[in-house]
């Protein structure tokens, strides 16, 4: 088999998984490097990181090096785009997180709605008579121009809609969908909360907590994949090799087969006259005629009989 892998096209082949395992290993160098960035960063708390428009692109996503630190934004909060999330879970109380659009100007004059988390309230605090929860029972809006500083989030997973000013998770595919759009795609969570609501803590950042594995595990598949181009590699190897071990087999019992059919075969059966190979009246003709050529004073070979005269008799002779 290491013939086969040495010849130029295993070679050519080997060469280019090799490439491709190197990439996979630089990958898998990065997306550590990245879990661990994060991992520091988190283990030496927030970081401020500056003005939201200087820090993310509307729009674009929120990722682990920048999720639960701290930013800033300047703008106006939307009149009446404020929406109620409740079913959490906070200092043991059931609490509804109150969250509100909030505009800001980008260098074009554009204004990009952000999602505020301005604080959280107990359920009871914010359901009607009815049972039910009722968005005006929440505080009013700040008017005018306002300086906000929080912990920048990533969007929670959307499982529903936003229903009377409810919904499920402080989701921005949900929101975009009730206010408009431009729209961040993560939002702010702010430090300080004006009475009656209280501060949001850290932890209610779902992605801050896992991220960190997430990366981890995307480095092991790059591993994974770089062992996957090597072991291709060798299978194709080896898959040649017992092909042509097949073919030679093959061939070897098809001249084996050839060499069984030439064998020796049996002769003619012998006949009377194994010496001439005549049939017995061929013979007889050929006696026949022999004869004939006596009579006539030929030799039976067809030659004429000695020129030398015959001894003559003396007539004076006495017998």
């Amino acid at each position: 088999m290491l013939r086969v892998a040495l010849r130029p096209r295993f070679l050519g082949l080997l060469a280019l998984m090799i490439v491709a395992t190197i990439v996979c290993g630089l990958l898998a160098g990065w997306q550590w490097d990245r879990a661990h960035r994060a991992l520091t960063d988190k283990a030496d708390g927030p970081q401020q990181i500056g003005d939201i428009r200087e820090v993310v692109g509307v729009g674009d996503a929120v990722t682990n090096e920048m999720v639960g630190d701290i930013v800033t934004a300047d703008g106006r909060f939307a009149a009446g785009e404020q929406v109620l999330v409740p079913g959490r879970k906070i200092e043991g109380e059931d609490a509804v997180i109150v969250v509100t659009a909030f505009l800001v100007e980008l260098e074009d004059g554009t204004e990009a709605r952000l999602p505020v988390a301005r604080g959280w309230l107990p359920a009871e605090d914010v359901t009607g008579e009815d049972g039910m929860l009722d968005p005006s029972l929440a505080p009013a809006t700040p008017a005018g121009e306002v300086h906000l500083s929080g912990r920048l989030e990533a969007s929670e997973s959307a499982s529903g809609g936003v229903v009377d000013g409810v919904a499920r998770e402080i989701a921005t595919p949900l929101l975009v969908n009730e206010w408009g759009s431009p729209m961040y795609a993560g939002y702010l969570s702010l430090d300080e909360a004006e009475a009656p609501l209280s501060a949001l803590p850290a932890a209610e950042s779902q992605f801050s907590r896992g991220l960190d594995w997430q990366n981890i595990g995307y480095s092991f598949q790059w591993v994974a994949f770089g062992v996957f181009f090597l072991y291709l590699w060798w299978r194709s190897v080896r898959t040649a090799y017992r092909d042509e071990l097949d073919d030679r087999r093959e061939e070897v019992e098809r001249l084996l087969a050839e060499a069984s059919d030439d064998g020796p075969r049996p002769g003619p059966s012998a006949g009377p006259d194994q010496n001439s190979g005549a049939a017995p009246a061929d013979r007889a003709a050929a006696d026949r005629t022999a004869g004939a050529d006596h009579a006539a004073g030929l030799a039976p070979s067809g030659v004429a009989p000695s020129s030398r005269p015959a001894p003559q008799q003396n007539p004076d002779k006495d017998v």
